[in-house]
C-alpha cells in the first residue's frame, strides 16, 4: 500500500489487523489521520512470506530495532523506501472530460490535471494539489475505468528500469562480472569424509551446522557439493559472503554448473536489475541465491542450504539500523526452516568456533594437505631506527626477484605517511570535521581525512606554532612503493589499495597482470586478500605486523591474526621455496608466534582465556549506545541521562546484591556482581572518533553474561528516555554485537 507520510509517499506492509487503535487516547487526533493512498492487490503487490515476517520480528527482537526498518529489509530491493503510484487517464476518461458532463469539483479537478499530464501523475501529487477526497475520486474513477494505475519504482541506485527498458541480457555461462573465465573442475576433490558427513545432514530435516576450516579451495569445492546435493533433494540454496568480488568468482563457479538457476544479489547491481531477481527468487524461478550480506533475506522457499562464506569478515555486519550480522541471521533462518548451516573460514572468529563446539561439527583439513611457508619474524628493535625494511626482508625480496618468484607486501596503511608532525610542538594537521589526523599523500600534495573524505592543502607551516617543520611521521603504501621502486630500480612494480584501484575493474586488471606474470613487486592493504585469489608468490613480507595490536577494541588481536593469515595464505609452500618475514616490535605476542610457528590452536586458546576472564563475547553480551548530536554540552547532558536510566533499569537483576566500590572518576558503573545476572554499565565517554562530519559523540557500553538482561536493560532504559521530552537534538543509536568499538 501507498501511505502519505510527511511530504513523500512510502510503502507500507499490512502485518497486523485490528477493529481498534492500539491506544484509546489517539481516537483525539482521528481528525488528523490521513487516508491510504493506494493498494496493491494480486501479483503487484510484494507479498511478504510469513516466514520473513517471523524473520523481521527476530531480528527486531534480537538487535533492539524497530520492526518497519526489519521488514524493509525483506522487501524487493528498490522498492523498500518510496515508491509512487501513477494514475493516466484513459480513452474514457478523456471522453469524460471533453463532454464536460456534471461532476464533482473533486472530479473535474483530477480530470483536469490528468488530461494535461499524459505521462501520469502520482496520487502524493493529486493528493497535496487538489482539494477534496482526492483517494476516494480516484478509486470511482478506477472502478468507471476513466484513469489506470501504474506502479513506478523510484530508483535509488543506478540508472536502470523494469518498465520500458530491456535489462541487461545475462553474461555467458562461466564467466564473473569481470569476464574471468572459471572451471569447477580446478577446484580440488572434497574430502571423502567431509562429502559424506555434508550428505548425511542434507538429507536429514532437522538443523545442523558446519564449520569448514581449511584454505579458499577446499571451501569452496565443499560448498558446491552441498549446494548440488541439496539440489537434488529439491531444496533451495542461499550462499552469503561479505565482499562483491568474492560473490562474482562464487557466483561464475555456480552459473557454471547450474546456469539461470543462480540469482546474485549486491549492491554493485541497479535497483532494476536487483529487483527483478528479486521476482524471480520469490516466483520460484530460482534455486541458488548467491550475494553480500543483504541476500541473507532473499525470499527463497524452502531453504535446505545457508553458507556464509569467509564469516570472519567484517562487511557481513550492517552499519545502519538495524545492525544486524549475516551470520547470526543466517543462523535464526536455518533453524526457522531446518536447514543445514555452512560456515567457512581458514581462520575463523572465536565466536564461530565457540557456537560450533557446542552447536555444531568442525570439518578440518589435516594439516599434511596443505603446504605451509616458511615464516621467520624479524625484531624490529634490532633494527635501525627509521628503516621500512629490514635486511633480512630485503633478502627475501631479492631471492624471489632471482627466481622470478614474485613479492607481496602487505600494509594496512593507506597514502604515504599516517599524519604530519610539527618537530617543535609535536602537533599535527587534523580533520576540522571529524578531529582525526590527517593522512599525507606526497604525490598529490595534499591532507586527506580517511573518515569523511575531505582534502586540505599541504600547510606550509604548523597550523598551532607556526613552525615550518612539519615532517611525516609513519609509512603508507605509498611511500613504501617510493622505496621500493628506489631500491630495485628495474623490476615492475604495482599498489592494490583503494587509491590505486577506486574501481572494481582498476583492481581486477592489476590481479591479471599478477597472474600473467607482468608485476615482480605487488604491494597492498587488505585488498590483496580480497576479489578473486592472487596467485602465491616466492616471498611475503609484512613491514609492520602489530601496528593493528594497539587499537581500542578488544577484538584487535583477533583481526591481527586474520591479517597475517591471509598474508601468509598468499606465499607458496616451503618446499617451493616460499617465505614470509614478518617485521614486529613484538616477536613473542601469542599473535604472532602463533602465525610464526602455524599454531592456531595456541592463538585461540589464549584469546578464549582472555575474553572468558573479561565476560567479553562469546562468553558474554555487549550492547553498544551512541549518543551524538551538534552540540557538546547536549550530547554529554544526553549521555549521562541515559546512563542514570540503563542502571536503574539494570538494578532489578542485580536486586539485593553487593553495590560495587568504583574509584571517583571510574567511568565504570557496577550494577551488581551476581555472575551471569551482572549487568555492567561503561561510560559515556568520548567516541573513538568523538567528532564525525560536524556531529559530536558519546558511546557507552552495556555488558553482561545474560543476553537477556542486557537487551531488557537497554529496551527499559531507552523506552523511558523516549517518553521525556528535549532530546529532540539528540540522535541515540543502538548496536547489539558491535564490530568496531566505538
Amino acid at each position: 500500500m501507498q501511505i502519505p507520510f510527511g511530504p513523500t509517499t512510502v510503502q507500507g506492509v499490512v502485518i497486523a489487523l485490528s477493529p481498534h487503535l492500539s491506544d484509546p487516547r489517539r481516537w483525539e487526533t482521528a481528525g488528523r489521520l490521513r487516508e491510504i493512498l493506494s493498494m496493491q492487490e494480486g501479483a503487484s503487490g510484494p507479498d511478504l512470506d510469513p516466514d520473513l515476517l517471523t524473520l523481521a520480528r527476530s531480528v527486531s527482537t534480537h538487535y533492539l530495532a524497530p520492526l518497519g526498518p526489519c521488514t524493509r529489509l525483506m522487501l524487493p530491493p528498490g522498492q523498500s523506501g518510496k515508491r509512487g503510484t501513477s494514475y493516466i487517464l484513459t480513452e474514457a476518461g478523456r471522453l469524460v472530460h471533453q463532454q464536460n458532463q456534471r461532476l464533482s469539483k473533486t472530479s473535474q479537478a483530477v480530470l483536469s490535471r490528468l488530461a494535461g499530464r499524459p505521462s501520469g501523475l502520482t496520487s502524493a501529487t493529486l493528493h497535496r494539489t487538489i482539494q477534496g477526497p482526492v483517494v476516494r475520486t480516484l478509486r470511482h474513477m478506477k472502478r468507471k475505468q476513466w484513469v489506470e494505475e501504474r506502479v513506478a519504482l523510484r530508483r535509488s541506485g543506478p540508472p536502470g528500469s523494469i518498465q520500458g527498458r530491456r535489462l541487461r541480457p545475462e553474461k555467458r555461462r562461466g564467466l564473473d562480472d569481470e569476464g574471468t573465465v572459471v572451471d569447477p573442475r580446478a577446484l580440488p576433490l572434497v574430502p571423502s569424509a567431509w562429502s559424506a558427513k555434508l550428505s548425511a545432514a542434507v538429507g536429514t530435516p532437522s538443523p545442523s551446522t558446519f564449520l569448514l576450516r581449511a584454505p579458499t579451495a577446499y571451501r569452496w569445492a565443499s560448498l558446491l557439493y552441498a549446494i548440488e546435493e541439496t539440489l537434488a533433494r529439491r531444496r533451495t540454496a542461499l550462499l552469503v559472503t561479505g565482499e562483491i568480488g568474492r560473490v562474482s568468482v562464487l557466483a561464475s563457479y555456480a552459473k557454471a554448473r547450474w546456469g539461470t538457476r543462480v540469482e546474485v544479489l549486491h549492491s554493485g547491481l541497479s535497483s532494476a536489475v536487483r529487483a527483478e531477481g528479486w521476482r524471480r527468487i520469490r516466483d520460484g524461478s530460482v534455486d541458488i541465491v548467491v550475494g553480500t550480506r543483504s541476500a541473507v533475506f532473499a525470499p527463497l522457499r524452502s531453504l535446505g542450504l545457508l553458507c556464509i562464506e569467509a564469516e570472519e569478515e567484517t562487511s557481513l555486519k550492517e552499519d545502519q539500523t538495524p545492525r544486524y550480522h549475516a551470520r547470526e541471521v543466517a543462523w535464526m533462518r536455518a533453524r526457522q526452516h531446518g536447514a543445514v548451516f555452512l560456515l567457512g573460514s581458514d581462520h575463523p572468529t572465536v565466536e564461530t568456533l565457540e557456537a560450533v563446539e557446542r552447536h555444531g561439527e568442525c570439518l578440518l583439513l589435516p594439516e599434511e594437505s596443505v603446504g605451509r611457508p616458511d615464516v621467520q619474524a624479524v625484531d624490529l628493535c634490532q633494527v635501525p631506527y627509521g628503516a621500512m625494511l629490514s635486511q633480512r626482508l630485503l633478502e627475501g625480496i631479492e631471492a624471489a626477484l632471482r627466481q622470478r618468484a614474485g613479492v607481496v607486501i602487505y600494509h594496512n596503511r593507506k597514502g604515504f605517511a599516517p599524519l604530519l608532525i610539527c618537530r617543535d610542538c609535536g602537533a599535527a594537521p587534523r580533520c576540522p570535521q571529524c578531529t582525526v589526523a590527517l593522512t599525507y599523500y606526497r604525490r598529490a600534495g595534499r591532507l586527506t581525512c580517511g573518515y569523511c573524505g575531505s582534502s586540505l592543502g599541504l600547510p606550509d607551516t604548523c597550523p598551532s606554532c607556526l613552525a615550518a617543520r612539519l615532517e611525516p611521521l609513519g609509512f603508507g603504501t605509498e611511500r613504501l612503493e617510493e622505496e621500493l621502486r628506489r631500491l630495485f630500480p628495474h623490476v615492475r612494480v604495482a599498489r592494490l589499495d583503494r587509491d590505486s584501484s577506486r574501481l572494481a575493474a582498476d583492481a581486477e586488471q592489476i590481479r591479471r597482470r599478477a597472474w600473467a606474470g607482468e608485476v615482480d613487486i605487488l604491494i597492498g592493504t587488505q585488498m590483496l586478500f580480497r576479489h578473486s585469489p592472487l596467485p602465491p608468490v616466492g616471498c611475503v613480507g609484512v613491514p609492520l605486523a602489530d601496528a593493528g595490536l594497539h587499537l581500542p577494541d578488544f577484538r584487535a588481536a583477533e583481526r591481527t591474526y586474520h591479517a597475517l593469515s591471509d598474508a601468509r595464505g598468499l606465499a607458496r609452500s616451503a618446499d617451493e621455496g616460499g617465505q614470509v618475514i614478518i617485521q614486529t616490535y613484538l616477536p613473542t605476542h601469542h599473535v604472532i608466534a602463533a602465525v610464526v610457528e602455524g599454531q592456531a590452536d595456541t592463538f585461540y586458546a589464549q584469546e578464549r582465556a582472555f575474553r572468558r576472564t573479561l565476560a567479553y563475547p562469546p562468553f558474554g553480551t555487549l550492547i553498544g549506545l551512541r549518543v551524538a548530536g551538534m552540540q557538546a554540552g547536549r550530547v554529554r547532558e544526553a549521555g549521562e541521562r541515559l546512563a542514570e536510566l540503563l542502571k536503574e533499569a539494570g538494578a532489578p537483576f542485580t536486586e539485593g546484591t553487593q553495590r560495587a566500590e568504583l574509584p571517583a572518576g571510574d567511568d565504570t558503573q557496577r550494577v551488581g556482581r551476581t555472575g551471569m545476572t551482572e549487568v555492567v554499565i561503561l561510560g559515556p565517554i568520548p567516541a573513538f572518533r568523538n567528532q564525525a562530519r560536524g556531529r559530536h559523540r558519546l558511546q557507552l557500553m552495556v555488558k553482561s553474561a545474560n543476553g537477556d538482561a542486557a537487551r531488557e536493560t537497554v529496551r527499559t532504559a531507552l523506552g523511558r528516555l523516549e517518553g521525556q521530552k528535549g532530546w529532540r537534538d539528540v540522535k541515540f543509536e543502538v548496536d547489539v554485537d558491535p564490530i568496531e568499538m566505538g
